[in-house]
Order: C-alpha cells, then structure tokens, then sequence
C-alpha cells in the first residue's frame, strides 16, 4: 500500500489513481505544491473571514488542508484556521471527515487538546474550522533533533497526552491518530493533542469509515487497526505507548521500509522493551509501556491505567532527583538499580 499525496490516505498497491481526487498516487506532493498550490496556498492572507477573523499568514500545510494565523477582533486575541484545500471542497468524504474534526473535539474540553472554537465557510466555499494558537512545536521534531528525550520528560509529555485521551474518552471520543506528529510541545513542556480528522465518535450512526478501511500511521497503528475492525478506545492506549516506546529510545516498536512489513510486524511480532534498546532505562517503565502493546485489547492496560501508571514513575523520578536520565555512560545502569530498589514511601 502506498499513502495518496492528494488525500493523504493509504490505498492498495494496484490503485494508480486517487478514488477520491482522481490524482495519481506517483504524484509528489512537493512539485504539487510548486506547481499549483503557492498562489492557493496565500490566497487568504489579508481576508477577513465571516466578517470575525483577519487572515494574518499562512503557518504550514499538508494534503489536505493548510493552517493560517488570524486575528479575531473582537476578542484580540491570534487564533490558528485550518482550512480545506480547493481540490477537496467538492470531495464530500473528505470535506466530512474535516468538518467531523470539529464536533470531535468541540466535546472534549481539556488543557491537553487543542480547542475548537469555531467553523464556517469560506467565500470560495471551503471549510475551515478556528482553533487554538499553539505556539510550539510537533514532539516529533523534538525526537528527532534530540535523539531520545530525558524518562522524566517523555513521561511528563506523554503522561498529559493520556489525560487529554482520557478525557476525550469520557465523552465518546476516540483519536486513532495518536502519534508525535499529533502532539504539540511549547516552551514550558506543556502538550496539546491535535488533528482528531480521523477521530471516531463512539455513539453516531454516521460512520464515515466502514469495516476494513485503514486510517491511521502504519507505525502508531493498533492490531485491530491494522486488520481493519472495529477499534475502541484501546487503540489510542496502544499508540500512546508506541509514542513513548520512541520518546524514550529513539525508535518504534515496530519498524519496516513498506507499509505491510510495518503492519505484520505489529500484527505478528512482539517488540523488545525499551530497556533492551536503552539500559539506563528502568524495569517499571518496561512494565508500563509493554503493558499497553498487548496485542489483544481485553489484555492491553487502558489508558487510565497507563496514566496512573506514569504519573507513579514520574513522582519517584521527582523524588530521587533523577529528572535528568541521559546519563553518562559510567552511570548508564543507575537508574535502573535505584528504581529497583525499595522507595521508603511505597507500601
């Protein structure tokens, strides 16, 4: 399977075209944007939108859509605009799965997920939908410029990623795209999950994705994901764990250079814990992160668990002043052997 850089889904090695935009998936979304997509890309910039938002610049964009900074007047304050691509607005799957973003998480409220104010449509007849500033950036970026983050930091990261989840639970609300590139870091180390386009609210009738389709990133996906069945909330409990699995080591649990080798290893293989790649780290957060790769979802630790779990090891971290993990190599095997030991305030 290969990913459509014109729908930014995942399609069968014998589609050439796009069922959805009718673009070729050899298409590369780089020369796309050369091409065709600067001047759409800015064409918003100095428009006030619905008569409330001042399109100030444009931040990033993806296949789908693009995020502008604007200013809402009314309020003062600087907001992020997602808005729909023109080569979607008459592509009703998508344009629906991009407004479904906003009523998933118009329901969660929760400093860990990014806020939704607002949607509507532009004059030329794209969705858009008005959401939170975050000034920060992507943990993958942080991943990759650091290699592999401090325990005490990856946990502190990742245990406010499964307070967001756990919240959007309560109401109905399943991510299915929980990965690094979905989590937002500001300076002060606090996150902000975003991007729930493909969440999965529990109770409606509409199900925009029927039974074998596959949404997700093959690295992050859940077995059951993977196959194509019905998920539950477990399926963001594993992919929060593969998200600190690579926060901790620099590396998933399941690795592959094609989309089904990625899918069969997580199918099929057990991953190594994240000792056996990082030795400073200690057998708790081996515990912790195994727990919630359990290929079977009856036997995967929920994501409250996990969360309780993490808070657990990141207050003894605090407590013995073991913040910083990335030892140097004569002290690799300390943390571990101090873990390991019995803590005076644990019963």
């Amino acid at each position: 399977m290969s990913i459509c850089p014109h729908c930014d889904e995942w399609h069968e090695p014998e589609v050439a075209r796009c069922p959805l935009t009718g673009g070729s998936l050899d298409d590369d979304v780089t020369e796309m944007m050369d091409r065709s997509s600067l001047d759409e890309l800015a064409s918003l910039v100095g428009v006030m939108l619905d008569d409330k938002y001042e399109v100030l610049e444009l931040l990033g964009h993806g296949a789908v859509g693009r995020v502008y900074r604007a200013h809402q007047p009314a309020l003062d304050r600087h907001v992020a605009i997602k808005v729909l691509r023109q080569s979607f607005a008459d592509t009703t799957s998508v344009r629906d799965r991009f407004l479904r973003e906003a009523r998933a998480v118009g329901c969660v409220e929760h400093p860990n997920v990014v806020q939704i104010f607002d949607a509507g449509m532009t004059d030329q007849g794209l969705p858009f939908l008005v959401m939170e500033l975050v000034e920060g950036e992507p943990l993958s970026a942080r991943i990759e410029r650091e290699g592999r983050l401090p325990l005490f930091e990856a946990l502190g990261i990742a245990s406010q990623v499964l307070a967001g989840l756990e919240q959007a639970h309560l109401v109905g609300v399943i991510h299915r795209d929980v990965k690094p590139d979905n989590v937002l870091v500001t300076v002060r180390d606090e996150a902000k999950l975003v991007d729930f386009g493909v969440a999965h609210l529990e109770n409606t009738e509409a199900q925009l994705t029927q039974r074998g389709e596959v949404l997700g990133t093959p690295a992050y996906l859940s077995p059951e994901q993977a196959i194509g069945t019905r998920v539950d909330a477990k399926a963001d409990a594993w992919a929060a764990s593969v998200l600190l699995y690579e926060a901790v080591t620099g590396r998933r649990p399941f690795e592959g250079k094609q989309f089904m080798e990625i899918l069969t290893a997580v199918m099929a293989s057990e991953p190594l814990p994240p000792s056996a790649h990082q030795p400073d780290l200690p057998a708790e957060l081996d515990a912790l992160v195994m727990g919630g790769l359990a290929k079977d979802p009856d036997q995967r630790t929920d994501v409250t668990a996990l969360l309780a779990r993490a808070h657990q090891l990141k207050r003894r971290l605090a407590n013995l002043e073991l913040r910083d993990t990335r030892m140097a190599p004569r002290r690799m095997s300390s943390l571990a052997e101090t873990l390991a030991a019995p803590d005076e305030d644990d019963p």
